[in-house]
């Protein structure tokens, strides 16, 4: 009985509820339920016992049909028969059948992980991408903007030059001019 009523404190406490605060009608209730439920485990229990002692194999195949396991391991028809009715016993089995799918969900939320990995890196990229595109379009421009200056200065000073030619030009005029004043 105190096991019963541990059970339910326990099973009670996972869904936050409180025992202590529980109504006396309801815990009679719920003694019954949890009555049903330890005999519900226990069959069970019982049943994967049953299966897993049931579990064919060449010496328990052997020992119930009083056959020796010499004669069966001599003789490859005999063998080979009750191998194959052990696979397709082990087809049928629950417990192997849980173990296989248990088995291809690992593996299938393995592959997810590594195609969320994949996904995720994926995208990363896409966005490494998109900022380098973006670098190099404003390179670009800086590289238009700074080859535009650089052909300013570059007339700027051609006019600089040739505006120093003129002037040094208009001032050699004028000395000639002067010397020309001064010889007449």
């Amino acid at each position: 009985m105190d096991q019963l009523i541990e059970s339910m404190k326990s099973h009670l406490e996972e869904l936050e509820v409180q025992f202590e605060l529980i109504d006396p009608k309801m815990l009679r209730h719920l003694y019954k339920i949890e009555e049903i439920f330890r005999q519900k485990f226990i069959t069970q229990e019982q049943m994967n016992d049953t299966i897993i002692k049931n579990r064919p194999s060449i010496n328990n195949i052997a020992i119930e049909s009083k056959i020796a396991r010499q004669t069966i391991y001599n003789n490859t028809i005999l063998k080979k028969y009750i191998e194959h009715r052990i696979n397709k016993y082990t087809n049928q089995d629950l417990g192997k059948k849980v173990e296989r799918l248990l088995g291809r969900i690992a593996e299938l939320e393995d592959m997810v992980k590594k195609m969320m990995e994949r996904d995720v890196g994926v995208e990363i990229m896409r966005n490494k991408i998109s900022l380098l595109e973006k670098e190099l379009k404003l390179s670009k421009q800086e590289n238009i903007e700074l080859h535009n200056k650089y052909n300013n200065l570059k007339k700027s000073k051609e006019s600089t030059n040739l505006s120093k030619e003129v002037s040094s030009s208009i001032l050699n005029v004028s000395k000639i001019e002067k010397r020309s004043k001064v010889i007449l």
